[in-house]
C-alpha cells in the first residue's frame, strides 16, 4: 500500500494499472494492489442468468416455430422474454419451467374459451375447442393452429391451419418417435387472411 500527499499529486481515484486508488478520511490518496472480488456478481444477477439459461435451453430448438407463431424473426426473443416473466417457477438454483404458462403467440383475435386434447391412437391426438355463436368470438373461418412440444427433446411441432374455428375439433398425427412421451399442447387462431392472431392457450399434457 502506498500513500501520497494530495498537495503533491492531487486527489487520485480508480484503477491505476494493477493498483486501485482511494482517498482516506484525512485526505490522503492511497494506492492498494487491486484484487478482484471472489464473486463479482450479485445474487440477483446470478439468479437472473440462471433463469435465462434455463429458458434458452428449453426454447432454443423452437426458433422457427416462434418465428411463425409470433409473426417475425424476433419470435424466439419475445417467447423467451414472456417465459422469463411468467413461466419460470421456483427459486435459485432450483428454477423450473412451467410449460402451461408459456405463451406461444400473442394477438387480439378472440381465443377459444375451452379446449381439450385426448389420445385416440398411439400417436393420434384429437383436439376440441368451443365454437360459440357470437360475432365477437372471431370468424368461423379463422384457422386453428396447434403446437405440440416434447420436453424431453425440446422439439416443437406446429400444425398450421389444422382446421377452421367452426369445425370444433380435429385429429392430428404426431411424430412416431414421440411414442411413449408426454407432450404439451397449445392452441391459437389466425384470421384467414393472416392479418390477426389470438394469444395462445395451453390445452393439456398428453401421454402418448
Amino acid at each position: 500500500m502506498a500513500k501520497f500527499n494530495s498537495t503533491t499529486f492531487g486527489t487520485i481515484s480508480g484503477r491505476h494499472g494493477s493498483a486501485v486508488a482511494t482517498t482516506s478520511k484525512d485526505g490522503q490518496s492511497i494506492l492498494r494492489v487491486y484484487k478482484a472480488p471472489s464473486n463479482p456478481k450479485t445474487e440477483a444477477q446470478v439468479a437472473h442468468r440462471a433463469k435465462f439459461a434455463l429458458v434458452n435451453s428449453e426454447l432454443s430448438r423452437m426458433s422457427k416455430l416462434f418465428a411463425t407463431s409470433f409473426g417475425g424473426s424476433k419470435g424466439t426473443q419475445l417467447a423467451a422474454s414472456l417465459a422469463m416473466r411468467n413461466a419460470v417457477t421456483g427459486s435459485y438454483p432450483d428454477f423450473v419451467l412451467d410449460y402451461s404458462k408459456l405463451t406461444i403467440s400473442m394477438g387480439s383475435l378472440q381465443p377459444a374459451q375451452q379446449s381439450s386434447a385426448v389420445l385416440t391412437s398411439a400417436t393420434t391426438v384429437k383436439v376440441e375447442w368451443d365454437t360459440p355463436d357470437d360475432a365477437f368470438q372471431g370468424s368461423p373461418q379463422d384457422n386453428v393452429q396447434l403446437v405440440f412440444m416434447n420436453p424431453a427433446t425440446k422439439v416443437g411441432v406446429l400444425k398450421e391451419a389444422a382446421a377452421i374455428r367452426s369445425a370444433g375439433s380435429v385429429e392430428v398425427e404426431l411424430p412416431s418417435v414421440w411414442t411413449g412421451a408426454a407432450i404439451h399442447c397449445w392452441i391459437y387462431f389466425t384470421a384467414s387472411d393472416g392479418s390477426q392472431t389470438s394469444t395462445s392457450q395451453y390445452v393439456s399434457l398428453i401421454q402418448l
